[in-house]
């Protein structure tokens, strides 16, 4: 955490406090002015004011401080630490009183308790601010060309930071250079004038090992780029890297001049995700650019996941909107339960890879069993069996995929497990129904998604939310198909929420010998 811890006491009691508190970046100030005039130019957090500075009210000047930084908490150095003192100062709107002469002990355990109080509300804050990013995904990825993603990014970072100069430089196939595509408050010659090889100066660094680069006035002189620091009117910069699939199209620069303000690692991250939303966007802005070449193939590829959905739609020669048919489908459900204690106790990162563990794993076994994946919603899966690739055999299909998911669950979440305790209750509810459904495209001219609609989907979803302990939930009319293959347990009677009449419901144990 780069925040000052600001100091502000007579300087011969400065010296051995500083030495107290060495592993933080101790700001001294001995007057009221001085003290002022750094809290308006510095980001600080906690204040360590003396109630003895000749012609200083604390409390006063605590106010003052709090005004220009409304997020600064302070502690009141003061010889006298009764009780008195105590509520006086709590009365001030100080944290607490510090008795001098200062315990060197004290002192760290009370600054170390208000750094890790901080630093939790900037974890919660930062939650707050990237989670609302994600929607921002949304608006990218209605856009209809390059220049509208790069412009739509170029307005996002705007609005999210404040910075003085953006540009987004894009990497020229023909030309083998980063060119400009993209900018603000840039002259316009110079960005016509900018062609930089991969490697070559900041940006061209960035694009080259396709990690974001912060950089602020204070440590640019001991920097790797400071051969590259050419505009000493730039007080802080990030260049971040566009990627798409693990490939790296271009760099997003942004930087601030004519403030004292210098972008943090929060920054960096935020534009780091808002990037990753742009380049999302623009592969798909190009794969909808290259359907016109490619006609049907780039789109069937571009919107189904299941190879042999896109075959089956690319063998018809008709109206995509106008696909559709009622059918006769196995469908299978899971849903990870517990899954809320893993939102609330894991970083995104971490909760983002575990997903995409257990989606891989889901998609792998239904296709193993000639399955399609419908979709993803949050922690559960949609699968269908039968249509539209035809299966004599799908509810055996399906529940042979349910089995194998299920161990290869236990597998997964034994395996993160050995990573968090959190993972010890994690749990997944799996059902399984068969019966007539409306199966083809769902939607608008513009954006349609081959789907599944009807009261076998509910029911399913119904089952698997019913399921626990990784239990696998049938219908009667998949369980008459099975009997003579599985060995199969009838549950009483099921009400299942949202469900009229109470249903007939049967688990799997196991294949038969």
């Amino acid at each position: 955490m780069n925040y000052s811890l600001l100091l502000i006491t007579a300087p011969d009691q400065a010296q051995a406090i500083s030495s107290a508190l060495d592993q933080y970046s101790v700001v001294t100030c001995v007057s009221e002015q001085e003290a002022l005039t750094m809290v308006s130019r510095q980001e600080v957090y906690l204040a360590l004011l003396a109630d003895d500075l000749p012609g200083v009210a604390a409390g006063k000047l605590l106010r003052q401080l709090q005004e220009i930084s409304p997020g600064l908490s302070a502690f009141l150095l003061s010889s006298s630490a009764d009780t008195q003192a105590l509520n006086t100062a709590l009365a001030e709107g100080f944290l607490g009183v510090v008795p001098q002469p200062v315990q060197t002990e004290q002192l760290v355990r009370v600054v170390a308790q208000v750094w890790e109080r901080v630093r939790l509300q900037e974890e919660n804050t930062r939650l707050r601010t990237l989670l609302p990013l994600y929607s921002l995904g949304e608006q990218f990825l209605s856009s209809s060309s390059e220049q509208e993603v790069l412009d739509g990014l170029l307005a996002a970072v705007s609005e999210l930071t404040p910075c003085s100069n953006l540009s987004v430089l894009l990497f020229d196939q023909q030309r083998s250079c980063l060119q400009i595509a993209a900018s603000r408050g840039l002259d316009k010659e110079l960005v016509r004038s900018i062609c930089l090889q991969p490697g070559e100066k900041i940006a061209g660094w960035v694009f080259s090992h396709g990690k974001p680069v912060i950089l602020n006035r204070e440590d640019q002189a001991d920097s790797i780029f400071a051969p590259f620091l050419q505009r000493p009117d730039i007080v802080s910069s990030i260049s971040c890297p566009l990627v798409i699939r693990e490939k790296i199209i271009g760099v997003l620069n942004i930087s601030q001049q004519a403030t004292d303000r210098r972008f943090s690692e929060a920054d960096m991250e935020m534009v780091s995700v808002v990037s990753a939303q742009a380049a999302m966007a623009l592969e798909n802005v190009r794969a909808l650019t290259q359907l016109q070449v490619n006609t049907r193939l780039q789109t069937l590829l571009e919107q189904y996941m299941a190879p042999e959905v896109a075959a089956l739609l690319l063998a018809r020669d008709t109206d995509l909107m106008q696909l559709g048919d009622i059918q006769e489908v196995t469908i299978l459900f899971a849903d990870i339960r517990n899954f809320t204690t893993l939102v609330q106790h894991l970083e995104l990162g971490i909760l983002r890879a575990f997903l995409n563990d257990f989606f891989n794993i889901f998609t792998e076994t239904v296709f193993e069993q000639q399955g399609s994946v419908d979709k993803f919603m949050g922690d559960a899966v949609l699968a269908l069996f039968g249509a539209p690739v035809e299966n004599v055999a799908a509810n055996q299909a399906a529940v042979e995929a349910a089995l194998t998911i299920r161990h290869r669950f236990e597998q997964l979440r034994l395996h993160w497990l050995e990573q968090s305790e959190v993972f010890v209750d994690l749990d997944l509810g799996i059902g399984v129904t068969c019966g007539s459904v409306f199966l083809g495209n769902v939607g608008s001219s513009r954006r349609f998604d081959y789907t599944v609609i009807g009261n076998e989907v509910n029911l399913a979803q119904r089952l698997a939310a019913e399921s626990s302990q990784c239990s696998i939930y049938l219908t009667e009319a998949v369980q008459r198909d099975l009997a003579a293959s599985y060995a199969l347990d009838r549950l009483e009677e099921v009400q299942l929420r949202g469900i009229e009449t109470p249903l007939p419901v049967y688990v799997v144990r196991g294949r038969r010998s």
